[in-house]
């Protein structure tokens, strides 16, 4: 299940993603989704 519409498993894209992207989405593209018992 994907949390994360910014997330590719395609590593050269996402690569791609993450060097043009600006500083709040690049913050997006980073996050992962914790459990609610890490939070």
């Amino acid at each position: 299940m994907k949390f994360n519409s910014f997330v590719t498993s395609d590593r050269s894209k996402s690569r791609k993603m993450h060097f043009n992207a600006p500083s709040h989405i690049r913050r997006k593209i980073m996050s992962s989704p914790l459990s609610k018992e890490l939070r």
